[in-house]
């Protein structure tokens, strides 16, 4: 599957530590990676109180994992700075 900078930034995100995935998730300009990662089943909310409207709050698993290990040629700050540079 081919990933979108917008969609590596979101799957990158759900690596980090959940305070920083929650904030970079929310983001309204990566709103549409957000819902289309969510439809593929590489991201996942849960039975508890940290899903918020529906919004997801990790990577699944497997396949979300496995999706965000394999972006191993960039990192998150790199497409930040790249494709959101007014959030780093």
């Amino acid at each position: 599957m081919n990933f979108m900078p917008k969609d590596q930034i979101v799957l990158l995100a759900g690596l980090d530590r959940e305070a920083v995935r929650a904030r970079i998730w929310a983001f309204p300009e990566l709103s549409q990676s957000v819902q289309r990662l969510t439809a593929a089943g590489l991201l996942e909310g849960g039975d508890d109180s940290r899903e918020v409207e529906g919004m997801p709050h990790t990577l699944s698993d497997p396949a979300g994992v496995a999706a965000a290990r394999a972006l191993r040629h960039i990192t998150l700050a790199e497409l930040l700075g790249e494709h959101l540079p007014d959030r780093v």
